[in-house]
């Protein structure tokens, strides 16, 4: 099969030379340039959406007219701001942003980009009604920060807050019966705890430092303040526009129609007209590229599916997407027949999920990288099954923010016997066997059953840590001591020997280029998964109300099936 892959890359490569529309092709290219160049371009206007999938979501043309144009994603930011450093006509960008809504990995992954923006010799500029902590803390990677007359910095400082549904099941006679692996893999206490365990408090506390010194110190070294001056401006914040800017939080107050003035330009083009008349560089193929495979939300048994709807749920991760071992494991074998793919980054943004799931996508992963690099790369979240598949890969990149670890095994049944007793409904139930009834949602584990399921998750424990051992060269105490469900940022990670290097995107692709010999030029390709359904099915999924709740009742069915679950104790939402 192989051999038949390159006798035809051969011929292909044949042709392409002597195609003679090669050449017009190419002579287009040059005049449409030169078309380009009559334009005057100052600066390019970019509105930011409040919230930008990292990855651009493909759309024809009856899906873009039912659903209209998808949103900007952050590699399409980033290839724009590519061929704005590429043109000697523009002076810099203007980013309007408007109540930005993102994970701080993101947010990371866009000031690494406007900082090589800058570098590239552009000016970057923030323009804002007002700001909070993420668009400030995006702000504050730009040359200067602008804000509408009557705005406020509301830079207030990071807060988190959890759920907790036991007292509410009590009420309605249902009883999460959990096993853990530690205290501190609590992914369970939502539903079986009226408030913070000791141990999930003190993860909690520490993550939260991390997250607050991340942003203190980008900050602060953006805006060449001291660290105590930013902790003061949190402190004391939200501003009014005269004391932000007395303050020097902002550099001038100003609405988008004095811009030009400000700026002391006369063109300023917003982005879409802008991306017609930006200058094109000429499309290099190559014979290799760097293949991107995407392992996001929950990690289930099957095949990834995604939301119907937007209903926000009081139980953690039941509505969120689900990426299947069955798809990941069929891009994975899809790929080893391609000799193409010399390299393959992992990118994954995921709290873990279903043991057996995690185990089927290592698996076949580990067996991917035995002939070409696999590089990981970790965004808002890598967590327990997240960091189980990301063992595979040889090297490990990581956003300092990126939430990660929780090497740990949980597993639980809900038992809902007390609510059918309130509806006074009797069930009645006959077994043959001793534990016919162990995954039975009529009453909790017996002593014989729970002492089974703990030797099941510590059996699974220990194939996850030997996991982490194999990969990063610890001895298996010291993964322990670090492990047993404990959560931790990416810079922890780092300090702990869990992650290799902290960076974006870019520092994954630069080392997988690095490891497989490529040149920087080399395709970064996303491998999409293929869809089940067609437009129709979806489309009347969509309109269905209903499908949203069955899809979260399939959700919670499966973390609450007794099944072994690597799962992180709680949903870090920004």
């Amino acid at each position: 099969m192989r051999e038949r892959l390159k006798y035809l890359k051969t011929i292909g490569t044949i042709l392409r030379f002597a195609n003679p529309f090669r050449y017009l092709r190419r002579g287009w290219f040059v005049l449409t340039n030169r078309l380009r160049r009559r334009h005057r371009i100052d600066y390019v206007l970019l509105m930011l959406p409040a919230s930008m999938p990292v990855f651009p979501e493909k759309r024809g043309w009856l899906r873009r007219r039912l659903q209209g144009t998808p949103p900007m994603s952050l590699t399409q930011l980033q290839r724009s701001f590519d061929r704005i450093a590429d043109d000697p006509r523009p002076v810099g960008v203007i980013l309007h942003l408007r109540g930005l809504q993102m994970g701080f990995a993101d947010l990371q992954t866009l000031r690494a980009a406007i900082m090589r923006l800058r570098e590239r010799g552009k000016r970057v500029v923030a323009f804002a009604p007002e700001y909070n902590n993420a668009s400030y803390f995006l702000a504050s990677a730009c040359d200067e920060i602008l804000m509408m007359p009557g705005g406020q910095v509301n830079t207030t400082g990071l807060r988190r807050q959890a759920v907790f549904l036991k007292d509410a099941l009590d009420s309605l006679g249902l009883v999460m019966d959990g096993i853990a692996i530690s205290p501190y893999k609590s992914a369970f206490d939502t539903l079986t705890r009226s408030d913070f365990s000791p141990e999930n408090r003190e993860q909690l506390e520490w993550l939260l430092d991390s997250g607050y010194d991340v942003m203190i110190n980008n900050i602060a070294a953006g805006r060449g303040m001291t660290i105590e001056q930013t902790i003061a401006m949190v402190d004391a914040a939200p501003h009014l526009d005269h004391e932000a800017h007395d303050a020097g939080y902002v550099d001038a107050l100003l609405n988008e129609e004095g811009l030009k003035a400000h700026l002391d330009v006369e063109h300023i083009v917003p982005f879409q007209r802008a991306s017609k008349i930006l200058l094109k560089q000429p499309d290099k193929r190559r014979e290799q590229y760097v293949a991107l495979i995407r392992v996001g939300g929950l990690m289930i048994r099957g095949t990834s599916a995604k939301p119907p709807g937007n209903i926000p749920s009081p139980v953690p991760f039941v509505g969120d997407e689900r990426t299947g071992d069955i798809t990941v494991v069929q891009q994975v074998r899809s790929l080893m027949q391609d000799d193409s793919a010399a390299a393959v980054i992992l990118f994954v943004d995921s709290p873990g999920g279903d043991a057996l799931a995690a185990e089927a996508m290592h698996a076949a992963l580990t067996e991917l990288a035995t002939d070409r690099p696999l590089i990981v790369y970790m965004n808002n979240v890598a967590a327990s099954g997240g960091y189980y598949i990301s063992t595979a890969g040889r090297w490990i990149v990581a956003q300092p923010s990126t939430i990660t670890g929780s090497i740990g095994v949980i597993m639980g049944k809900l038992v809902s016997s007390g609510l059918w007793g309130k509806l006074h409904i009797n069930r009645v139930s006959l077994q043959r066997g001793e534990n016919a009834d162990i995954f039975s949602d009529e009453q909790p584990f017996t002593d014989g059953q729970r002492k089974h399921m703990r030797q099941h998750i510590e059996r699974i424990y220990d194939q996850f840590v030997r996991h982490v051992c194999d990969s990063r060269g610890m001895t298996w105490d010291a993964v322990d001591a670090v492990g047993g469900g404990r959560v931790w940022t990416g810079e922890q990670a780092k300090t702990h020997g869990l992650v290799d290097e902290l960076g974006d995107l870019r520092v994954a692709y630069d080392k997988a280029c690095a490891l497989a010999n490529l040149p920087e030029e080399t395709p970064l390709v996303y491998i999409e998964p293929k869809k089940d359904q067609s437009l129709a099915p979806q489309l009347a999924q969509q309109a269905d109300p209903a499908a949203m709740l069955r899809y979260m009742q399939d959700g919670l069915r499966m973390i609450t099936s007794g099944a072994a679950q690597l799962l992180m104790p709680f949903k870090w939402d920004e």
